[in-house]
């Protein structure tokens, strides 16, 4: 059952992941000025999907029903209809420095909301802290872990105060709930600050980025990486479609 373990195709993307990341972080790419240095350009975007959706998978709620419903609908590859948009992939821009960030990092935040983690996927870079709070009147269990060992796990009572953890190394988290199995979420955290996660019709926006030959990486839970190489102007703005094959 999908909330139940990590699956073998999503093992198989979390290790490409961590390659991909890897390979990016020791690109030999020439030093970059930082966003705060320069004002940069801007790439604007839509991820998409054509193919057949599968179905969602229907599963009972054994516990707490009275809160979290009967059944719960997993449907982890959100397309909208039309567009084709990809909602939660996560897009990312190599090249990026690896000097700290001059200005204090902002707090990113994920709840237990309805059963369920809000956002769904969240990124974030490496030294911001992460917060993690409870919405629901009952109780919840949020056990984070990075390539399966544990990085965060504690149980998120019903009206507690957030819980904050500083996110000190970049790659992919799993967000789950021991409670509630079929609860799942994702953190990624990058080395730079050139990552978004794409809305409801797979639309991103990138600010501030450095010029030259860059490589653009998508990644997304149920249909893996799509890699693409983009030219950034020194200033203007960049538009494209990546579409998963």
């Amino acid at each position: 059952m999908p909330g139940h373990r990590i699956s073998s195709r999503i093992r198989r993307s979390l290790a490409r992941l961590f390659v991909v990341s890897l390979f990016i972080t020791g690109a030999s790419l020439a030093p970059l000025p930082s966003p705060a240095e320069q004002v940069g350009a801007t790439l604007t975007g839509r991820v998409i999907f054509r193919g057949a959706v599968p179905p969602p998978e229907v599963v009972p709620v054994t516990r707490d029903s009275e809160i979290c419903g009967a059944t719960r609908t997993l449907q982890p590859l959100l397309v909208q209809p039309g567009t084709q948009g990809v909602q939660y992939a996560v897009v990312s821009l190599a090249g990026a420095p690896l000097t700290p960030p001059k200005d204090p990092p902002t707090t990113m935040a994920i709840a237990n909301d309805h059963c369920a983690f809000s956002p769904h996927v969240e990124t974030l870079r490496v030294g911001q802290p992460l917060e993690i709070g409870n919405r629901d009147p009952l109780l919840h269990n949020t056990h984070i872990t990075i390539e399966m060992r544990t990085f965060f796990n504690v149980a998120m009572v019903a009206s507690g105060k957030p819980v904050r953890k500083i996110v000190k190394q970049p790659g992919l988290f799993q967000v789950r709930c021991d409670v509630h199995r079929f609860m799942q979420g994702y953190v990624v955290a990058f080395d730079h600050p050139y990552h978004t996660v794409t809305q409801a019709t797979g639309e991103f926006r990138l600010t501030g980025l450095p010029p030259g030959k860059q490589q653009l990486t998508v990644w997304h839970e149920t249909l893996g990486i799509l890699q693409r190489e983009v030219t950034i102007p020194t200033q203007g703005d960049v538009s494209l479609t990546l579409e998963f094959p």
